[in-house]
């Protein structure tokens, strides 16, 4: 069995699975959410579109909520999606509490 890595971040993530369309310049992708932070999120892709300093607008789908819109920079690629830094959050933005935290 394998012994998990410590988690080292500062603010909590949620395993969620929303929709969201990246909205980059003229260009759109549907992806989903693999987790959601208060500050960023990571979203599956298998061939990354887009580089690490991207600047995008993220439009979340979750359900039972209002769509939310923000904006974003693409922080990282990795083996498992892209993470993305928010910068300009929508004001009816809240994390998402219920969700399993990850």
């Amino acid at each position: 069995m394998m012994e998990r890595e410590p988690d080292l971040r500062r603010h909590p993530r949620a395993r969620v699975t929303w929709p969201v369309t990246v909205e980059a310049g003229e260009r759109h992708y549907r992806l989903e959410t693999v987790n959601l932070g208060p500050f960023g999120a990571k979203l599956r892709v298998e061939d990354s579109p887009l580089t690490p300093g991207t600047k995008v607008h993220l439009h979340f789908e979750p359900p039972d909520r209002d769509r939310l819109r923000v904006q974003a920079i693409v922080w990282r690629t990795d083996p498992d999606g892209l993470a993305f830094f928010f910068v300009g959050i929508d004001d009816r933005f809240s994390f998402p509490v219920d969700a399993a935290p990850d």
